[in-house]
């Protein structure tokens, strides 16, 4: 099982309003649960766009190298 660490984060009104609005028809006990499921998909998929990036970056750096 993976850690939890207490964290205080600032959101603005309209992500709590949201986040409230989908916690209503969600399975999910708490808005922490909701909001870090939430926070982890999105921030994977961030993490997957920067990779894929990078690797583009990189394959035209080679090209442009290479001539």
């Amino acid at each position: 099982m993976a850690g939890i660490k207490n964290q205080m984060l600032r959101l603005r009104s309209d992500t709590v309003d949201k986040l409230k609005t989908v916690l209503d028809a969600s399975a999910h006990r708490s808005m922490s649960a909701l909001a870090d499921e939430v926070l982890d998909k999105g921030l994977t998929r961030m993490l997957m766009e920067q990779s894929t990036d990078k690797a583009a970056e990189t394959m035209r750096s080679l090209v442009n190298r290479n001539g």
